[in-house]
């Protein structure tokens, strides 16, 4: 349910709203399989003028929907004193907020959004053009391919046709059964996520057999734990090796020349827009390679993924496409590429039946 709070013209008012969303299929990677996501949704508004927001809390990096909203909640007071009228607010209200709600990032990701969708109504114009200085363009984006029985690989290779790469998820098996299936029928460039599941795995060897089968980079193998070991990983591969849950936020980057050649940003983790465009920076300033992510979500927080993606080197942004009951509406999507959805702020809004 909705909290509405003072509709003070010249103050921030917030509401929030959590709402279970469903993938399409089974969505299983080497930890977890998931049939509901429990993403919570937050409105920032000013005058007549709202600005949407969204959090896909994920329990790897201790985040809980529930404690989302009730954190979101209770920024109910600090927002009835807030007014957002320059650039430079946005990350004011960022940093205090950071310090209310720590240490949650989902919750700092969904009023980052809502901030930047806000100001950018309120400006007149896209977030792109506020944030990064001009227009998105069209982002071409890697679909994702879960861990299946192989019963269901000719649908699911099927589904994939026109994206221009395929994210596949590997576990602990490290089985290239479904990469050969998906070389036989596609021609699209191929990337490989073990989320942590090759722990005492010869990578060297199998990144040898990957790079044979024409696959691009892998997506972290081992666990942040074991990430000392990846020096001498890296040094062997034959295959470029990102980070991912060894990269949350900021700071984490430092750490990653040696052992990873890039990393991925994923804005539920880092704190949404704002810190997102500084680790980018940072990782070019490194000669790290960048992509940006997404889990499960609606094309609200896709759309907000997309204006850090126009400046990576690589976007893994099918969070939306992967469900079958988006909230959210403006999005296009042609020939593998997220098309930038018409109109101010972030260019997406809610669909009348899930208001």
């Amino acid at each position: 349910m909705y909290i509405r709070l003072r509709r003070d013209v010249a103050m921030i008012r917030i509401y929030q709203v959590g709402k279970s969303l469903h993938p399409r299929h089974v969505f299983r990677i080497s930890r977890a399989s998931r049939v509901q996501v429990d993403n919570v949704f937050l409105v920032l508004a000013q005058g007549e003028v709202i600005g949407y927001g969204e959090a896909s809390p994920n329990s790897f990096f201790h985040e809980d929907p529930a404690d989302v909203e009730m954190t979101l909640a209770g920024l109910a007071d600090y927002f009835r004193r807030q007014t957002l009228s320059e650039a430079v607010d946005i990350a004011r209200i960022w940093s205090e907020v950071e310090k209310l709600v720590a240490p949650s990032r989902a919750c700092l990701c969904a009023v980052d959004i809502a901030l930047w969708d806000l100001y950018a109504k309120l400006r007149g114009r896209t977030t792109a053009e506020c944030a990064i200085g001009r227009l998105a363009v069209p982002v071409p984006t890697s679909a994702t391919l879960g861990l299946c029985d192989a019963v269901e690989w000719p649908e699911r290779i099927a589904e994939l046709a026109g994206f221009p790469a395929i994210k596949v998820k590997a576990d602990a098996k490290a089985d290239t059964g479904l990469l050969e299936a998906i070389r036989a029928r596609d021609s699209a460039a191929l990337r490989v996520d073990a989320n942590c599941s090759w722990s005492g795995m010869d990578i060297p060897a199998l990144s040898a057999r990957l790079a044979g089968l024409g696959v691009e980079f892998i997506e972290q193998p081992l666990p942040p734990a074991e990430d000392a070991a990846m020096e001498a990983v890296l040094r062997e591969s034959r295959l470029p090796i990102l980070a991912d849950e060894s990269c949350a936020v900021p700071e984490d980057i430092e750490r990653l020349p040696g052992r990873f050649s890039g990393f991925n940003i994923k804005l539920v983790k880092c704190g949404g827009i704002t810190p997102a465009l500084a680790m980018l920076r940072r990782g070019k300033a490194l000669n790290l390679k960048v992509m940006i992510g997404c889990m499960l979500e609606s094309s609200l927080l896709i759309a907000a993924g997309c204006v850090v993606a126009q400046e990576a080197d690589y976007a893994d942004l099918d969070g939306s496409w992967l469900l079958r009951d988006d909230p959210f509406t403006g999005l296009g999507l042609l020939g593998g590429a997220i098309t930038p959805g018409r109109g101010f702020g972030l260019g997406v809004s809610p669909r009348p039946e899930a208001d």
